[in-house]
């Protein structure tokens, strides 16, 4: 039912922010005031901005939502049927958006029919990067800017998460679903984004970014699309935008180290938590893992682009019984494991 109403950031400002953690929340919107956040602008001039809208108008109700959600839809048709609606500063940078977001599967318009959330959004240089719930012929949930080849028709940065990809698979009706990206630029020439589905990351993440039309910050938003003039509806609730903070210590006091290494964690026994210290002689990305001697992960401390230097890692396991682990470190192509006692 229609409803009428660059800045260049240095390697070494980055350095040490891991996405898994999250600090200050800079944003939140659940619509429950019958109104939108006044932050909310649109990105193409001229174009219908984000209202507040009766849950009871939307395709189906959102058992964790309320009694408004957000709505957003081309109408006027001044875009061709896209919509897209931004809020935060074109120099924010590494963090993490979410939302809750109705998709449609096969949509019954016959064409492309899909909404999305969107992460690093600038109008001042034309770009944006969206993660789009495209069920309808391709099957596929889909990253990617918005500079196309107009010979190729391919755009300069996407991919492809398919259903392999899909913890769960595509659904297969229309429905709410949660979408969050996890964006962190790494360098000026390098933005990465781990993507998540209903809470489970996707295969293949991180996806990096190393295109001609790369951006290293942006506001947040919310996109919706059908291959038409108006439009299709757009509904979203619970928006939530987290900034990312460090989850490792850097004592490396300038001097990148020699080699890769793995140290022994301390204290050893430990009871709950143990601190574990690692040198990475070369910029990589870094996974520091646990597992039982069943070869199960139980845990994860590490998991993101680090510069060469020499790190801490603090490790908590309290939910976990007592007996011997093996955390594992992954840069590049070293590896080495170490083992470590829990004792309660």
């Amino acid at each position: 039912m229609k409803i009428l109403t660059t800045s260049l950031i240095t390697l070494f400002m980055l350095s040490f922010i891991n996405y898994k953690s999250f600090g200050q929340q800079i944003f939140y919107d659940d619509f429950e005031s019958g109104f939108v956040n006044p932050e909310w602008s649109v990105y193409f001039d001229g174009e219908d901005t984000l209202i507040a809208a009766g849950m009871s108008y939307a395709p189906d109700s959102l058992l964790s939502g309320g009694s408004y959600a957000g709505y957003l839809q081309d109408i006027d048709t001044s875009n061709t049927g896209a919509a897209l609606a931004v809020a935060g500063t074109t120099n924010l940078y590494d963090y993490s958006m979410e939302a809750d977001v109705y998709c449609y599967v096969n949509h019954p318009s016959g064409v492309s029919a899909y909404t999305g959330i969107v992460v690093y959004a600038d109008n001042n240089i034309g770009t944006y990067i969206k993660m789009v719930a495209d069920f309808d012929v391709n099957q596929r949930i889909r990253l990617y800017n918005n500079h196309l080849n107009t010979i190729t028709f391919e755009y300069s940065f996407s991919y492809d998460f398919l259903a392999s990809d899909i913890p769960g698979g595509i659904p297969t009706e229309d429905g709410w679903h949660k979408m969050k990206v996890e964006v962190k630029t790494i360098n000026e020439d390098t933005t990465a984004f781990w993507c998540y589905f209903d809470g489970q990351e996707l295969l293949g993440c991180p996806i990096y970014d190393t295109s001609e039309d790369v951006i290293g910050s942006g506001q947040f938003g919310l996109f919706s699309f059908q291959q038409d003039n108006d439009g299709v509806e757009g509904w979203f609730d619970n928006i939530v935008v987290n900034t990312l903070v460090s989850s490792v210590e850097e004592n490396s006091s300038g001097i990148i180290p020699g080699s890769f290494s793995l140290e022994q964690n301390f204290p050893n026994p430990f009871n709950p938590s143990t601190a574990i210290e690692f040198n990475i002689a070369e910029s990589d990305f870094v996974s520091l893992s646990v597992f039982n001697l069943l070869g199960e992960q139980v845990g994860t401390i590490v998991n993101e682009y680090l510069p060469a230097g020499s790190y801490k890692a603090n490790w908590d396991a309290e939910d976990l019984p007592s007996g011997v682990y093996i955390y594992t470190i992954l840069a590049g192509k070293f590896s080495q494991s170490n083992k470590m006692i829990l004792l309660k």
